[in-house]
């Protein structure tokens, strides 16, 4: 199967583009930089990379295990967005990069054993028979739990239009990702991805600094374990923009 879909990779609505995050930069992580391109008729994340060698792609598929490799943190730039940046700097918010970064390792894990159809069994340790995923966390900018606070009150007064402030109170988290021949160490998958807070009226998660960062972690995990399943002309959804669901999102 991994095979029908790195080959097929060579083919959400407008609105759900408009409002969701935006790319980031790659970072050194990333191997082959300029050659990673947007194909959403498959992935919907904003770069991905797969090689054209159709032997690499054979030897692949025999792999059956798949082992997640500790977060790599090396890579992560600093808190850019200035509301964020001065709740971290003055000691109101945390910046939980090694929870983010296990709970990033785990929840693909977990993607994989809650799977009835699952490609790959999670191996513990990487041997001959498994792929190897590694993931690097690039952006983690905390949501303001004081700035969204000023967003509800000002709703009671102005509507929806204060919804607008949420652009400079919301955060975002951005990965990169590698999937490789454990035994071979030759290169099979990449990508790269950038989320933010959905649009919501209102939501708890609006005061977890890092509920953005969770829901977009399970929705990730989701996605690339659905990608190694599928058939290579089977498109994988894209997350909403938009979320009706009120209840906070915890590191866990």
């Amino acid at each position: 199967m991994l095979a029908l879909a790195c080959v097929g990779l060579t083919s959400c609505s407008s609105t759900n583009q408009l409002f969701k995050a935006r790319p980031v930069a790659l970072s050194p992580f990333i191997e082959r930089p300029a050659e990673m391109i947007s194909y959403r008729e498959r992935l919907p994340f904003h770069k991905i990379w797969w090689p054209r060698d159709p032997q690499v792609i054979a030897r692949a598929s025999s792999r059956s295990g798949l082992y997640v490799a500790p977060v790599r943190l090396e890579f992560l730039r600093p808190v850019n967005r200035m509301i964020s940046r001065q709740e971290v700097e003055f000691g109101g918010v945390e910046r939980q990069e090694r929870e983010i970064a296990s709970l990033l390792r785990n929840e693909f894990g977990r993607a994989f054993l809650r799977s009835e159809n699952a490609r790959y069994h999670l191996s513990k340790t990487p041997d001959k028979d498994s792929v190897t995923l590694e993931l690097a966390l690039v952006e983690l900018n905390p949501t303001s739990p004081k700035g969204n606070a000023v967003k509800t009150g000002l709703g009671f007064m102005f509507g929806p239009l204060a919804s607008l402030t949420g652009y400079f109170t919301k955060g975002n988290i951005a990965i990169e990702g590698k999937l490789r021949d454990t035994k071979t160490g030759q290169l099979l998958f990449q990508f790269a991805d950038n989320e933010c807070d959905k649009l919501t009226v209102y939501s708890l998660r609006d005061f977890h600094p890092y509920g953005h960062a969770t829901a977009a972690i399970q929705e990730w995990a989701e996605q690339f374990e659905s990608f190694t399943r599928t058939r290579a002309d089977q498109r994988i959804g894209d997350s909403s923009c938009l979320t009706l669901d009120p209840r906070a999102v915890s590191v866990r």
